[in-house]
């Protein structure tokens, strides 16, 4: 087993060690952060510079652009465009840039090549007619797939705008621009138009293909905090964040460049500008381990000082446990001021008080061994007396015992009873319930039959009248078959004159042609009236056919209604029948309720008073138990006490022999 002293020196080293790297950690940690918050609070200033640089170039470019539109020579409407071509081609070639065209209100082009199209739809064209400069967005070219970028200034002529000068520039010029940052090894600037779409890179493949990486996080889930942070950039804010491309875990800072809708990223490793904490790391261990050795020395001198004392402390309660209570502890630790001083007192205290306490049991244990043997003796007679107590007690609580069965079983025999009168009371409310709602739905139902009764009176009074029509209908329409024979008859004299009309007027040539007309239609009117009236003789036929059904049925209807007033009358006796037997039935069914609601009483009394003597008597025997039981213990215990004592003998004997070993 290891000693206090490398206990101490292990435990405490590895703390000094915890100590040390915990502080090295923090301290590295903290550096790092610090270097990032540094340079997360940088890199947005360097943005801003640079898009500043950025806008001052744009806004050179279209102040050089507009010094050309001043010129005399362009800004001369009289002068055609094919005229101003040498002009341009001369501008050209001082500014560097691709080429210059001239552009009417019309939007019709004329180049510094000579070559003329049309851009009336083109927004910078717009913009700039309105008087305002712009510079667009780097596109493809469609003539050699070239990147570019157009400068557009307005022309104006006595303050009027008269056309737009624009300038075709290389797009990879604003690629040089932000090379033109450099921060470390890795650092590097892009720019990015309003759509998230890369106009200025140092990859100039990615400003050829007109990369767009929100576009593309879509698709590929690994840039999305890329394109979380190009993003915020075309809402034209400043700011700074983290993302992983390619492997490499980048800042970046972002600043929007005025005047455009373009913004600025300026993104730069982590690990090149961490590189600067190796040393401090190297320094942060070196430091430790120095301080572990520093810390492990104290640690052995303090651990070495103490171990002394707890050896000699040691080997004194090693002479204590021999039963030598003579042996003197040393002068010097006793005086000492700290632990060690405090145990050793401690100690020599102890084995004072162990030397008086030995002589003082040495003394008791002759008084205990007398004592013990007087006790065994008493004990004995106890047992005796006991043992006669507890078979007396268990005669008593058998008897109380089977008492208490009996009475449990005639408590089962009540409760049995008293569930069927409950159940029998429960019954005769139910009867008494049912009987009072028959006589109650009897005394509805006898209302009722007696309003059908009136209901059905009705109706047979009213079919009576209705027959009376029916039979008063049969002979109007009698009459009126008479009036249409009486038409038929008219018809038929007005068809007979129309004919000898017509013979007459044939007689009497051209001068009867006009009454013979008139005798035609009177015919054709005959004719009509003729069919008319047979008609309606067929139709009053009908209605005197079904008019002498219905009286038929009518006095059929009359029959059953009679039938149904005979059933109603006796259906009603018979209710007043049953209405009186059921009130003839409550009473007594009350007085059977009432006295069996008494008998239940009764039945609840005596079930209490029975249950009540079967608790006293389940007490009685349990407590008879009881007391046998506690008899019975207390015999054995009479029993042990005895044994105790002789154990306690024994035992005296043998602790005096022990403490004889001990040397006061």
């Amino acid at each position: 087993m290891k000693s206090i002293k490398m206990k101490l020196m292990m435990s405490f080293g590895i703390l000094v060690g915890i100590i040390c790297m915990g502080l090295g950690i923090i301290s590295f940690i903290n550096s790092s952060k610090t270097l990032k918050s540094n340079l997360k609070n940088t890199l947005p200033e360097i943005a801003k510079q640079t898009a500043s640089n950025i806008q001052g170039r744009i806004e050179g470019e279209l102040s050089s652009l507009e010094s050309i539109a001043a010129r005399g020579d362009i800004k001369d409407t009289n002068n055609s465009a094919d005229s101003k071509i040498p002009i341009l081609s001369e501008e050209v070639k001082r500014t560097g840039g691709i080429r210059l065209s001239i552009i009417d209100k019309e939007g019709n082009v004329t180049t510094s090549e000579g070559t003329h199209t049309n851009v009336k739809d083109k927004e910078y064209f717009k913009i700039a007619l309105s008087g305002k400069s712009n510079v667009t967005d780097p596109s493809i070219s469609k003539t050699d797939g070239s990147v570019v970028v157009i400068y557009a200034v307005p022309i104006k002529n006595n303050n009027e705008i008269s056309g737009v000068l624009i300038e075709t520039r290389d797009g990879n010029k604003l690629s040089d621009l932000t090379d033109q940052v450099k921060i470390g090894q890795t650092g590097t600037a892009f720019m990015i138009n309003k759509n998230g779409t890369t106009i200025a890179n140092s990859n100039r493949d990615l400003v050829l293909k007109m990369s767009n990486i929100i576009e593309e996080a879509k698709k590929e889930p690994k840039i999305q905090a890329l394109a979380d942070i190009e993003s915020k950039m075309i809402t034209k804010a400043t700011g700074e964040g983290e993302y992983d491309y390619e492997g490499e875990n980048k800042i970046v800072g972002y600043a929007p460049v005025q005047g455009t809708d373009w913004s600025v990223g300026i993104s730069v490793t982590q690990s090149e500008q961490l590189s600067e904490l190796g040393s401090l790391k190297i320094l942060v261990i070196l430091s430790s381990v120095v301080f572990l050795i520093i810390g492990l020395a104290i640690i052995y001198l303090i651990s070495n000082s103490i171990s002394k004392g707890m050896k000699f402390t040691s080997k004194h309660l090693n002479i204590l446990a021999e039963g030598n209570l003579c042996e003197e502890i040393s002068a010097k630790y006793l005086k000492s001021k700290d632990e060690i001083g405090v145990m050793t007192n401690a100690m020599k205290s102890m084995q004072e008080s162990l030397r008086a306490m030995i002589e003082k049991i040495k003394e008791n244990s002759s008084n205990i061994n007398g004592q013990s043997e007087n006790l065994s003796s008493i004990s004995e007679e106890i047992a005796n007396v006991s043992q006669n107590v507890t078979e007396a007690i268990s005669e008593v609580a058998k008897g109380t015992s089977n008492q208490s069965e009996e009475l449990i079983h005639i408590t089962e025999i009540l409760n049995e009873f008293s569930d069927k009168l409950s159940e029998m009371v429960r019954e005769i409310q139910v009867v008494d319930s049912n009987s009072r709602g028959i006589s109650l739905m009897a005394n509805d139902s006898s209302t009722e039959m007696n309003r059908l009764n009136q209901s059905v009176i009705n109706v047979s009074n009213s079919f009576k009248d209705f027959n009376d029509k029916i039979k008063s209908l049969g002979n109007d329409i009698n009459e009126i078959n008479e009036i249409t024979s009486l038409i038929n008859s008219v018809a038929e004299q007005t068809n007979l004159l129309a004919l000898n009309a017509a013979i007459e007027a044939a007689r009497a040539g051209e001068a009867g042609k006009g009454f013979s007309v008139v005798a035609e239609e009177i015919r054709k009117l005959a004719e009509q009236s003729k069919g008319s009236s047979e008609n309606i003789s067929k139709l009053i036929n009908e209605i005197s056919n079904n008019t002498e059904t219905i009286v038929k049925e009518s006095v059929a209807m009359d029959g059953e209604m009679a039938n149904q007033a005979r059933i109603i009358d006796n259906s009603i006796t018979s209710f007043k029948k049953i209405i009186h037997s059921v009130d003839e039935v409550i009473p007594k069914i009350e007085v059977v309720k009432s006295s069996a609601g008494k008998i239940e009483n009764d039945k609840d009394t005596i079930l209490n008073r029975i249950n009540g003597l079967s608790s006293i008597s389940v007490e009685v025997s349990a407590s008879a138990q009881e007391i046998s039981a506690s008899s019975e213990e207390m015999n054995a215990s009479t029993e042990e006490v005895a044994s105790s004592a002789q154990i306690l003998s024994n035992m005296t004997n043998q602790m005096i022999e022990e403490v004889n070993r001990f040397k006061v």
